[in-house]
């Protein structure tokens, strides 16, 4: 027989005698001996085999992290109670397991954390809507560990996380809440459509203001236009009528070589000398 086997073999002997005290790999234990003092020594031992008489023991512990559930009712700020289903992991501190052991014992998590645990959540869920509770779950988790390592802080355990496993909302208040979220969606839609008409309609108004502002501003300077035009003639002509003397205009028609001249006798009274045919003419 090979010595591995017969070494095997002598330590399945030994703890089917009660001689010995296996320790499985995750968990670490303290050893017992009652007729010594202290009867339970402060030092844990980790995985392995140990040879002890019958009349000691062996203490074990797990020490891996492990998690628990819980089924929570809660209250919410709007007074509505929601079941929920809440879990923490957790663990002993392998470094104090003889603290653990004196202090509180195996059961710590129902004397211990459980209690703190189940007492700020109920708490925590007291300051939040129902139908908030979904999309705050992250923050509460959060909020709810750090509460709880400050409640066990002292204590031989560590917790490391938190986490909201289920929320059962009402179906009735769900389907509620979601038909009154679509009537508000409706409404913002409604409203998004009035802004976008008004902004419409202050646009078309602007456009009309700014094309009869550019159509007074053109008919005004026609209208200036033609004002200075006449004007312009106006003093023209007048200029014209200042110039244009009697004087001149004889002069103007003396001075042309294409006009004929015709003369009329005059008489003393400036009038035209009119001759009568059937009378005798003057010697």
């Amino acid at each position: 027989m090979r010595p591995t086997m017969l070494a095997s073999c002598i330590l399945c002997g030994l703890s089917a005698l009660g001689c010995g005290t296996m320790i499985q790999p995750g968990e670490m234990g303290l050893k017992y001996t009652p007729l010594s003092d202290p009867g339970l020594e402060e030092q844990a031992h980790p995985e392995g085999f140990y040879f002890q008489w019958w009349w000691n023991g062996m203490v074990k512990y797990d020490v891996t992290m492990k998690t628990a559930e819980e089924p929570i009712e809660v209250l919410t700020v709007d007074d509505l109670h929601v079941p929920i289903r809440a879990a923490v992991s957790y663990r002993p501190d392998v470094d104090r397991l003889h603290d653990l052991h004196l202090k509180i014992g195996p059961t710590y998590y129902e004397k211990l954390i459980r209690p703190n645990f189940v007492s700020l959540l109920r708490t925590e869920f007291g300051n939040h809507k129902h139908n908030d509770l979904a999309r705050q779950s992250p923050a509460i988790e959060t909020k709810v560990l750090a509460q709880l390592k400050a409640a066990l802080e002292g204590a031989p355990v560590q917790v490391t996380q938190i986490t909201i496993t289920h929320i059962d909302f009402d179906r009735g208040l769900t389907k509620a809440i979601a038909e009154k979220l679509i009537k508000q969606e409706l409404l913002e839609q409604k409203r998004f459509e009035v802004d976008i008409a008004e902004s419409d309609a202050e646009i078309a108004r602007r456009m009309a203001k700014g094309q009869s502002d550019s159509i007074r501003i053109h008919s005004e300077g026609e209208a200036q236009a033609i004002l200075t035009r006449a004007k312009a003639q106006a003093q023209a002509q007048e200029a014209l009528a200042k110039t244009l003397t009697p004087a001149y205009l004889q002069f103007k028609a003396f001075d042309n070589p294409a006009t004929r001249y015709y003369f009329v006798p005059m008489g003393k009274d400036g009038l035209p000398l009119i001759i009568n045919a059937g009378e005798e003419r003057p010697k």
